[in-house]
This record gives C-alpha cells, structure tokens and sequence, in this order.
C-alpha cells in the first residue's frame, strides 16, 4: 500500500512532467510561428483584388420617349503597370420590391453570366463588356433600361471579370 511520502512523490514527477509538456509545447508553437514567418507568400497567378480601382462612380435615372433607364458613369484602372484583359459588367438592382428587379448590362438574358434571379457568375466572360485595363484610367458610360412601373433600382454592383471567369473586382454602390 503507497503511503503519503509515496503519493506526494508521485504528485511532484507529474506536476514536473506537466511543467515540462507546457514548456516544450511553448517552444514549438515559437518555432512554428518563426519559421511560418520565414517563408515567403507564393506568387499567385490570379491577380489581387485590390490590383482595379474606381473612380468617379454616378448613376442617374434619365426619362426619354424610349424609355426609362440608369446612366452610369464610372472610371477603372490597375495599380500594376501592365496590360490586364477584362470584361466588365453592371448588375443593377432591387431586392426591396417584389418581384425583385433586375437587369444586366450588357444586355443578355438570363443564363450566360446571370441567373434568372438577378445573381451574377462569371461562367461566360466574355458575354461582357470587354477591354483591355492599364494603370490609365478608362471611363465606362453604361445605360441600363429601367422596367415601366414598379420599384427603381436601387443598388448597382460592378463585375470586373477575367478571361478565365474569376471575378477580380465585385463592389455594390446604392443609388
């Protein structure tokens, strides 16, 4: 039978061993972290977000005998000093109405690179507006037909799309 000299020995190795575990279980979660640090990020082939900017965004609804429609007026460029292919596409809309309205510019119906509900994918690029981004900046004057009745948009979203259907810049602005 352990009597107390015994069990308080016992006691005193596993607090040590406890001690030791912590210990070296700290200087691993150092080194981890130090050489973590150490490596450098991999060059990724798919550009940054923050590669496109934007500028001068405004929309305006226009009344004429053809109809209703948002002009939007916008500016793009890279912050790289390269030549970056693209298509650009405007996705106005109205979740706050219902039905919701939506419409697409260019205009293609749903399918290519919208689905019936009004949400973007890049499935088919270049069913949008193509061009050629430099660290220039490129005005863009899309006109959106606006359905008779109902709600107005109130939101426009810009897509800026590569030609391999990734989305490069996705920014909403209220109208």
């Amino acid at each position: 039978m352990a009597n107390r000299e015994d069990i308080r020995r016992r006691d005193q190795f596993a607090a040590l061993l406890l001690l030791v575990l912590i210990g070296a279980l700290g200087v691993a979660l150092i080194l981890r972290r130090s050489m973590l640090d150490d490596v450098a990020p991999a060059d990724q082939s798919r550009p940054q977000h923050d590669a496109i900017e934007f500028d001068r965004f405004s929309a305006r609804r226009e009344r004429s005998a053809e109809g209703d429609r948002l002009s939007v007026s916008l500016r793009l460029r890279t912050t790289q000093s390269v030549s970056l292919p693209c298509y650009v596409f405007l996705v106005a809309r109205n979740d706050q109405v219902t039905p919701k309205l939506w419409a697409i510019w260019p205009p293609q119906p749903p399918g290519p690179a919208i689905t019936a509900g009004g949400h973007f994918h890049g499935a088919t690029p270049s069913t949008g507006y193509a061009m050629t981004l430099s660290d220039q900046w490129e005005r863009i004057n899309p006109s959106v037909p606006h359905p008779n009745g109902g709600g107005v948009f109130d939101t426009v979203e810009v897509y800026v799309v590569d030609p391999d259907g990734r989305i490069l810049l996705a920014r909403p602005f209220k109208v």
